[in-house]
């Protein structure tokens, strides 16, 4: 538990303050760690991967819901952290889709914009994967 903790990151990013950094699962289940790290790191983005299809839909709604409410929904990104079971994709992209308190403009960020930011892709790779 003490590894999986957002917390111990803290040392690295102190030292190394331009490196960017995304944590899997959003800290799963660590999620106050996982805030008080956002807050002082503004480089530190999380992706909800895994935890959208495999957590109860309602409890990850309400872990979404604290990421976005405590101002970081331009650091959320999507992942589904699954490649054996073809169907976790759908139910991962409908945990966004269904989550009521998610604006059109948020899910956007969330699927794409938040990871085309963090990846630093170019404009011109960006318009190219919209017109796809």
């Amino acid at each position: 538990m003490t590894l999986n903790n957002p917390a111990s990151l803290q040392q690295v990013l102190e030292r190394h303050p331009d490196l960017r950094v995304y944590v899997t699962h959003s800290g799963w289940p660590m999620l106050e760690e996982m805030l008080a790290l956002m807050e002082e790191h503004s480089q530190v983005y999380v992706d909800v991967a895994g935890i959208n299809w495999s957590l109860p839909r309602e409890v990850f709604h309400q872990h979404l819901r604290e990421l976005v409410e405590a101002g970081f929904v331009d650091r959320i990104m999507f992942g589904s952290c699954q490649m054996l079971w073809p169907d976790a994709i759908e139910l991962s992209i409908e945990a966004i889709e269904s989550a009521p308190f998610l604006t059109k403009e948020q899910k956007r960020k969330i699927f794409y914009g938040n990871a085309a930011r963090f990846l630093r892709l170019e404009q011109e790779l960006i318009e190219g994967h919209h017109r796809r």
